[in-house]
């Protein structure tokens, strides 16, 4: 390769990465906190059908209006099974019910500096589990809503414990109640477990976690408006949406990545890159009993379906050579090994790069580069989510992690409103 060839390469190289921490610094870092809740507190009643009556109050202060007042509040709720949803203040002007979640719609907009007290009620069913742990014994199992962007100062889950065998995790009574109290962080979730005896309601099979059954209407207290069809122009809106966020933020981004390849792959280098196979295998010893709470492990489960304590004993990378006959873990999946009920083998199978040279001149190095990949941990080799909403089959939690409307957001005015349009509208009869 010519001299000249290269220094052209080096220019568009530094070039490149110029442009993409120009790109970078375009790029908001995480903002400040707009919102913070002083109190989260959720009273929780055990009817004789076995369903909860459930009394949600929250002191909502705004911290920051730069991106516009707040107009309203998504809040997630345990499933779709609810009825009789209530606003218990003023400050609520009307709730939508959209299945796992409610959109609470403020008396008006709320400025920097405001709290906004709210406070409703409702009947939730389909939230606990028969002979969950042990036979005889149904299990109540309540994550709230969590808050990605901003702290609670005070969480506080009052449940009626009359009848109540075990809970989790400690807490104090107070007139008749389990107090159950922690403050959270951004992101932050809490789960409280409730058991009783199997007699202790009327529990019902078809009526328990997870089951399918009636979605249950809004009761003689509330008007349903439903929407008589679909308006071609909610698509036309989101289509445009989703084009201007990938034209914008997107592709730039990508175009970039796909030069910078381009010139790695060969434009003067004189090499070429192919991909290979490379196999991780993890070995993963697991607790025979959950070490917070004494629950049994459930297969194929690594967390406690209880507490929610990480089930891993340990977990290890191994060599090839250091597992007994590998070549029985050269697919995909999990598999046992040793005599352990308790031990298994994660195999993963990933592509990695392998660069081959052109001339012989390089080769050594080349070889060095594949040799040294090969001790790399994947990402790719564990299993983590990054979903708020992500939560286990078993746990009746409330699948929708919170949020406020902005009346100066463009998510609101452009996405928001189109996307309540048509929902069921659940309005409050004042008296």
């Amino acid at each position: 390769m010519n001299r000249s060839v290269r220094r052209s390469a080096r220019l568009v190289l530094i070039a490149a990465v110029c442009l993409i921490l120009l790109l970078a610094s375009a790029v908001p870092v995480a903002a400040e906190a707009t919102d913070e809740i002083l109190d989260f507190t959720i009273t929780v009643d055990v009817n004789e059908d076995a369903s909860l009556d459930m009394t949600y109050h929250i002191d909502w202060l705004v911290l920051d209006d730069s991106i516009g007042e707040l107009e309203w509040i998504d809040l997630g709720v345990p499933n779709q099974y609810h009825t009789d949803i209530t606003p218990l203040t003023d400050t609520i002007d009307y709730i939508d019910d959209e299945g796992d979640s409610l959109s609470i719609y403020l008396d008006r907009p709320y400025g920097e500096g405001e709290t906004v007290s709210l406070e409703f009620s409702m009947t939730q069913d389909h939230m606990y589990q028969i002979d969950k742990f042990t036979a005889g014994e149904t299990v109540y199992s309540f994550t709230p809503a969590w808050f990605d962007g901003m702290d609670v100062d005070e969480l506080t889950i009052r449940w009626n414990g009359e009848n109540a065998g075990a809970w989790q995790p400690d807490c104090y009574t107070e007139d008749g109640y389990l107090v159950f109290e922690t403050s959270l962080s951004a992101g932050d979730r809490y789960t409280v477990g409730v058991t009783y005896p199997n007699d202790a309601f009327a529990f019902s099979e078809d009526r328990q976690e997870g089951s399918k059954g009636f979605v249950p209407d809004g009761g003689d207290d509330y008007d349903y408006d439903y929407d008589d069809g679909f308006d071609p122009i909610d698509i036309v809106f989101g289509l445009i949406g989703i084009a201007a966020v990938l034209c914008v933020f997107v592709a730039p981004i990508v175009l970039v990545v796909l030069f910078i390849r381009w010139i790695a792959r060969g434009a003067g280098f004189g090499s070429s890159q192919t991909m290979g196979k490379k196999i991780i295998r993890t070995k993963i010893e697991y607790y025979d009993h959950c070490p917070s709470c004494g629950a049994g492990r459930v297969e194929g489960k690594d967390n406690c379906e209880y507490c929610g304590r990480s089930m891993i004993k340990s977990k290890e990378v191994l060599e090839e050579s250091q597992v007994n006959e590998p070549e029985k873990y050269r697919r995909k999946g999990t598999y046992r090994y040793g005599d352990s009920p308790n031990t298994y083998i994660h195999v993963n199978v990933i592509n990695v790069p392998v660069r081959s040279s052109g001339g012989s001149r390089h080769s050594g190095g080349s070889s060095h580069r594949s040799g040294g990949s090969s001790h790399r941990s994947s990402c790719a080799s564990s299993c983590a989510s990054s979903c708020a909403c992500a939560c286990v089959s078993s746990c009746a939690c409330a699948c929708a992690c919170a949020s406020s409307g902005r009346a100066g957001c463009s998510v609101k005015d452009f996405f928001k409103e189109k996307l309540h349009e048509g929902r069921i509208r659940v309005e409050s009869r004042q008296e």
